[in-house]
């Protein structure tokens, strides 16, 4: 892994050649560098934390380098809109955003779209004020999938040395052009699409497509060597042509890749897909490659994993600062593992997703899996829904499917005993998913509340409700 001071540097100084496209077809490293210098000189001294609400690639990575290069720390908000913003502001005393286009800030809060004609002449490497390894550089959020978003903060230290060892791990040089269906306003994105490249002179393509026949025109425009992508475009590119010729890897975050879903992508393209399990606040920690046949997860390099009682614990340079450590430096997180051969482990589900009804233990993730795997079911979600002011649960599902063709009857759910099957089951055409490509928990619990295509419950089975011990 390189050495964090000479890859700070080496970010700051910029590729030897300059003109080397940053984004494909668009700005160039020296661009933005220009626009990094602008912002420097603007917001690079008092060291205000400042709010960055931007998807174009180029203005993110100038952001980044200029926060990199002096005082400032940056707010990546969960949304962008005008409240977020002010909670914000009154939260963490940001007075000022950084865009790529003209929206609406609160009263007080400078807008700041940058231009590379403010740049001043000394180049990034210069500033005095650069950051060190321990400093903060980023605050960004979880999804919100299931609560209020939470804010974590990365140093330089936790988001150099994953970048660093993204690059190392998977080869990634400045021959490679990297296509990403996720924004880089989430760690994922920002992690794939915005530092690998900069760490390793890559180039990467401007738009973010989500659709299968968009990101199949956008791999073969930009002639794509890595896609960064989510399960559930993954899901929706099985079935559909995929020709990619250029591509060589293929990475899925942000939720389990369903095995069928990497078998097609890696049958159609030739390329492995690497699924990265981590989160927002740990960073990544393992990886597994279904086409390789695994179906347990390889931790990365410089990580240690322990398991305890079936709970995962995770020792890393990427922990966010905020995360509570044992003695030995181990970060215990709410994912349930089981050990598998070679320092490998299996994931079992979250621990918050282990409930009791009637008193009888129900694993929402084994609930989930048995309806995914039902015929006409693309994808499955299990939830636990709180009844009245006590303790007491019910279990609900939604499924992804065309309701027409479905069978949820009796037979289709004797996989689960009746205690766990779900009710209501409500077949929805897509399931709703965050920015980040994960489930959208508060939104399908509100399906519940709201009403919406509901599947009869199947004789025989339970309400799903009983005492919560």
């Amino acid at each position: 892994m390189e050495l964090l001071e000479d890859l700070i540097r080496r970010l700051l100084a910029g590729p030897d050649d300059p003109r080397r496209e940053f984004v494909i077809g668009g700005a160039s490293y020296s661009a933005v560098h220009a626009l990094a210098a602008g912002i420097t000189a603007e917001y690079g001294a008092d060291g205000a934390p400042v709010c960055l609400c931007a998807r174009e690639r180029a203005v993110v990575a100038a952001a980044l380098l200029a926060a990199l290069a002096g005082r400032t720390t940056l707010i990546l908000p969960h949304a962008f809109d005008e409240p977020v913003l002010e909670e914000l502001r009154q939260g963490t005393g940001c007075s000022a955003v950084i865009s790529d286009v003209p929206r609406p800030v609160p009263t007080g809060v400078r807008l700041c779209i940058p231009s590379a004609g403010r740049a001043p002449r000394r180049t990034l490497a210069d500033a005095p004020a650069r950051k060190s390894a321990s400093d903060p550089w980023l605050r960004l959020f979880t999804g919100g999938s299931t609560g209020a978003p939470k804010m974590w903060t990365k140093t330089v230290r936790n988001l150099l040395a994953e970048t660093s060892a993204i690059v190392g791990h998977y080869r990634v040089t400045d021959s490679d052009r990297i296509l990403a269906t996720v924004d880089s306003n989430h760690i994922y994105g920002l992690l794939y699409a915005i530092l690998t490249p900069l760490a390793s002179y890559a180039s990467v393509v401007a738009e973010t497509p989500t659709f299968p026949a968009e990101i199949q025109a956008a791999g073969r425009r930009a002639r794509a060597t890595i896609l960064v992508s989510v399960p559930a475009h993954y899901r929706a590119l099985n079935g559909h042509p995929c020709d990619l010729p250029t591509l060589r890897l293929a990475f899925s975050s942000a939720g389990t890749l369903a095995e069928e879903d990497a078998l097609a992508f890696s049958a159609r393209t030739g390329a492995p897909v690497a699924e990265i399990y981590g989160s927002t606040e740990t960073g990544g920690i393992a990886a597994r490659v279904r086409r390789a046949g695994e179906r347990d997860f390889k931790v990365f390099p410089a990580i240690a994993v322990r398991i305890e009682e079936e709970r995962l614990s995770v020792r890393s340079a990427y922990l966010s600062p905020e995360l509570p450590l044992d003695a030995d430096g181990f970060h215990l997180t709410s994912d349930r593992a089981r050990a598998t051969p070679g320092g490998r482990f299996e994931l079992l589900g979250r621990v918050d997703g282990v409930i009791k009804v009637g008193g009888r233990r129900v694993d929402l993730e084994s609930v989930r899996q048995s309806l995914a795997g039902l015929p006409g079911v693309r994808d499955a979600v299990a939830l636990a829904l709180p009844v009245g002011r006590g303790r007491e649960h019910r279990i609900v599902a939604v499924v992804e499917a065309d309701a027409g063709t479905l069978d949820l009857g009796p037979a289709a759910l004797a996989s689960l005993p009746p205690h766990a099957r779900p009710r209501p089951i409500k077949v929805l055409p897509k399931i709703p998913l965050t920015p980040a490509g994960k489930y959208d928990r508060k939104a399908i619990a509100s399906l519940f509340q709201l009403g919406g295509p509901t599947m009869p419950d199947a004789p025989g089975s339970a309400a799903g409700e009983g005492q919560d011990h």
